[in-house]
């Protein structure tokens, strides 16, 4: 009986990633060319690998923006890659010129169903099965995720390869480190590092998790030397599968091994007139303050700039001018803002130090007999669920933090996309939060598990709402 169990469970999710796939698949195939942020720029290197077989340095003339002066290039380009190979294949069924592009998307709509097969996992580790499966919901239909991972970018990488440290860090909870798991997290983390640098920081805040796991929650406390032997182990895998970029564009870019510097030095080499960095218009030099910024409404935005990156977190369209009605906004933020506000309560158990008792047998031998002490020892120690969801809330706020730094200093964007890094932890709040409520308010469990796959109905529907009444109309 159990095996049968098992079995239907394994169908149900291949059917439900196979619904994922096909719901990415419906949008990137209904998009025309350069429909989405940068594909025509993003696509030139694709093109560039297809044609000639080989990487393109980011000032190269055949990718360079005519308006910007730079190109991609600068920046990892791991999905490019794969995409040129896609691309590749797509012309040997097709001759149509969007062939090669569809190709290339098709990563994109792989990796989002992988991210949705990894949040699965996680939800596992995390929730009862039935909140599983919601938490999973609630970020594979979101609109924005459903858009990102349908036109060709590096986003929806960061966003897979965040999900997969996650779950690494969840493994760690459960069994502690390993050699295995150390392999395991050292692979995520390359391809995070070759992915988009909103994403960077789930590097951080692992480095922040292993060392405290290893350091405070093992049986032997401060085990530095264990902790820098795996801690290796991690750093070898890194260097080997992420560290040839790195080291191609310190080579290339004179010793800028991130590019980013190198990007800026073209740009105002190459730039048209208007597009430089001094002709920018950015807050920091109209004397702003951030939150000055925040609530700035520019030309004919329709809200201001912090409600722009939260409308767009859930999904605005086209070249970040196709927004949903407000009130399908309004509906979408009331349901995780009672989640949020509903979690509140327990954030502070959630981050507690535990109390442990550790019974230990110390055994002494004198000349006439032998004698066993059963030593009891409380000490406080961090839990390892503790420093998970601190870890958690700590990559939560990383990635709006470096996009209000980019936008008031560097670029004025308010795209949701470069927060979307932070909807793990996010939804991980809220599915937290909407558990916890049912529980209280809602005492039979067969009414709360219908309740909640009355809600996530909903939110599916709603996605495909976006898709068949907004989404689709723009390319008929």
């Amino acid at each position: 009986m159990e095996q049968n169990t098992k079995k239907q469970e394994r169908r149900l999710e291949m059917v439900f990633l196979l619904a994922v796939f096909l719901t990415i698949l419906m949008w990137a195939m209904v998009q025309p060319f350069n429909a989405s942020p940068d594909e025509a720029m993003r696509y030139q290197i694709v093109d560039y690998i297809m044609r000639h077989g080989k990487l393109p340095v980011g000032y190269d003339a055949e990718i360079r923006d005519p308006n910007w002066g730079i190109s991609y290039a600068f920046y990892p380009i791991t999905t490019y890659i794969a995409g040129a190979v896609f691309g590749k294949i797509a012309t040997l069924f097709s001759s149509s010129g969007m062939a090669p592009i569809y190709g290339a998307r098709l990563v994109n709509v792989i990796l989002g169903t992988i991210t949705a097969g990894l949040n699965l996992k996680i939800g596992k580790m995390l929730f009862e099965k039935r909140m599983a499966w919601f938490y999973t919901i609630l970020i594979c239909f979101l609109p924005g995720t459903i858009f990102f991972n349908s036109y060709v970018n590096m986003d929806a990488l960061g966003l897979c390869a965040s999900s997969w440290i996650v779950l690494c860090w969840c493994k760690a909870v459960k069994n502690d480190w390993s050699v295995k798991l150390c392999v395991e997290l050292g692979a995520a983390i390359s391809f995070c590092a070759l992915s988009y640098f909103n994403a960077y920081g789930y590097i951080l805040c692992s480095i922040l998790f292993f060392c405290t796991t290893m350091l405070l929650c093992g049986r032997k406390k401060w085990d530095v030397k264990r902790m820098i032997q795996l801690g290796l182990v991690v750093t070898a895998v890194v260097a080997v599968l992420a560290g040839w970029w790195f080291i191609r564009n310190a080579v290339l870019y004179d010793g800028d091994f991130i590019g980013r510097n190198a990007c800026a030095k073209y740009g105002e080499m190459y730039a048209a007139p208007g597009f430089t960095n001094e002709t920018k218009i950015l807050p920091k030099r109209m004397d702003m303050t951030i939150w000055d910024m925040y609530m700035w409404i520019p030309g004919e935005w329709q809200y201001n700039w912090l409600v722009t990156v939260l409308v767009s977190f859930i999904g605005v369209f086209g070249y970040m001018n196709v927004f949903l009605a407000k009130i399908w906004y309004k509906i979408y933020i009331a349901g995780f803002g009672i989640g949020i506000l509903a979690s509140i309560p327990l954030w502070k158990k959630m981050v507690r130090i535990r109390k442990q008792e550790e019974a230990v047998e110390r055994t002494e031998e004198t000349e006439e007999e032998e004698i066993t002490y059963l030593v009891v020892k409380k000490e406080k120690r961090w839990s390892r669920e503790a420093l998970f969801h601190i870890s958690m809330a700590v990559a939560m706020v990383i990635p709006f933090i470096l996009l209000t730094i980019y936008a008031y200093s560097s670029d004025f964007q308010a795209q949701g996309r470069y927060i979307l890094p932070m909807i793990l932890p996010f939804m991980y709040l809220v599915t937290k939060g909407i558990n916890v409520l049912l529980k209280r308010l809602v005492k039979k469990e067969t009414v709360r598990k219908w309740i909640v796959r009355i809600v996530e109905g909903v939110y599916i529907a709603s996605a495909y709402a976006v898709y068949f009444l907004v989404f689709l109309p723009l390319y008929r």
